[in-house]
């Protein structure tokens, strides 16, 4: 426990010695921009589609700052207690590879694919040698680190959309993240004792290679700057439940991702085994959000007897009436309603609307000033034109197409 306590107090030192630096504020301000400018995008792009503009890229980009802060600080203690050295695991290597894959696809963008191919091009030809445990490791700390961000960030202030899916026109929530991500690394410097520091207990590192591990390894903590992103768009869940099933997805890959790392360190026979789990152990990940999409009814579509929500606009008048989304407008001061011009017409001053949520009619009072809107977004409608269209991943298509192809040979 003592040992605990003081890396980590030498790891707050190196924290705050990192965060007074101006070079480091520098940087870290221009990733702000970057992402405050992406969401900014997201935005715009909603406003062309729903009609309304939220005006809260600045609140998302700082909750992502604040939300990468702490997943750095777990990162970085994980980092610490598996023992990841930077030294000698082909980090400029695999950005290259991350970077060729994201010209073949998007998606590849991404060091469970870039880390995956490198691994097997090393243990399979030998020409680049890199410790393989320690870089998928690596990768299945930083998707550790992203699981949690999007189970804690990933639903926040989704940006609602109109797209079309399979010929129909729908709702939907733009689940898009990033997160800036201050991590604290190990990065061997020799062998040897070391004129300061804390002695660590005798099983660490967890992850090291004990066919080639010789005396004692002296390390130093570095700064390292790394951003995370996260996608999605929802048509069939809250937003709120599709973060936790893409987290929970995520986590699970990661968790059994750095377990073979730290078995592969010490029984080198399962590096071939890590290294293919790596690309198509995420593959997978994708592909169960993909199906779990694709198997459900869409959720945000126009119902009949009444104005669907899909959402509200936050600290609207709408909002402040209790109004939620997936909410079922009935009536407005005693008129029936069936779309949102009708509402845009009947609402003036205080009104008196019944909603059905649930099964249940509730009444709830909305008060509008002159000239205000409700700040009600609703599902799309017949006039609605302008939509984003979706189509499934062309991997995951052919995939889907294969298996239901040896499906019927089977049977």
């Amino acid at each position: 426990m003592e040992q605990a306590l003081e890396v980590l107090l030498l790891m707050g030192r190196v924290i705050m010695v990192t965060f007074t630096s101006p070079l480091f504020i520098l940087l870290y301000l221009l990733l702000f921009g970057i992402v405050a400018w992406q969401y900014k995008r997201m935005e715009e792009l909603s406003e062309r589609l729903v009609g309304i503009r939220r005006r809260q890229y600045l609140r998302s980009a700082l909750f992502s700052t604040l939300a990468g802060l702490l997943g750095g600080m777990l990162g970085s203690i994980v980092l610490v207690l598996v023992g990841i050295d930077l030294n000698n695991i082909g980090i400029m290597q695999l950005w290259v590879i991350a970077i060729l894959l994201m010209l073949i696809n998007p998606r590849f963008l991404c060091f469970a694919y870039a880390g995956g191919l490198l691994s097997l091009f090393s243990l399979l030809t030998g020409l680049i040698e890199i410790n393989v445990a320690q870089l998928l490791a690596l990768v299945a700390v930083l998707h550790l680190v992203e699981s949690i961000l999007i189970l804690v960030n990933g639903h926040y202030l989704a940006v609602p959309l109109y797209v079309q899916k399979k010929g129909i026109i729908q709702g939907a929530f733009n689940l898009q993240k990033f997160w800036p991500i201050p991590l604290v690394a190990l990065v061997s410097i020799g062998y040897g004792e070391a004129s300061s520091g804390v002695d660590m207990p005798s099983w660490w590192p967890l992850l090291r290679d004990y066919t080639g591990f010789v005396g004692e390894q002296t390390y130093a903590l570095l700064p390292v700057l790394a951003i995370l992103g996260y996608g999605d768009i929802s048509t069939t869940r809250k937003p709120w439940l599709r973060a936790r099933q893409s987290a929970f997805n995520l986590f699970s890959f990661s968790l059994v991702l750095l377990l073979l790392a730290i078995l592969a360190s010490r029984w080198h026979i399962l590096l071939l085994a890590a290294a293919l789990f790596s690309p198509l152990g995420h593959e997978l990940v994708i592909w169960l959000g993909m199906r779990d999409e694709s198997n459900k009814r869409p959720l945000y579509m126009k119902a009949s007897g009444g104005l669907k929500v899909l959402d509200t606009i936050p600290g609207s008048p709408a909002q402040q009436a209790g109004i939620q989304t997936l909410d079922l407008i009935v009536s407005i001061n005693g008129l029936n309603l069936e779309d949102h011009d009708e509402m845009i017409n009947i609402c003036q001053g205080e009104n008196i609307i019944k909603i059905k949520r649930k099964n249940r009619i509730l009444s709830c009072r909305l008060i509008l000033k002159e000239g205000q809107q409700a700040g009600i977004i609703p599902v799309p409608e017949r006039q609605n034109f302008r939509y984003l269209q979706l189509e499934d991943d062309s991997i995951f298509d052919l995939a889907r197409r294969l298996w239901r192809y040896i499906k019927r040979l089977l049977h």
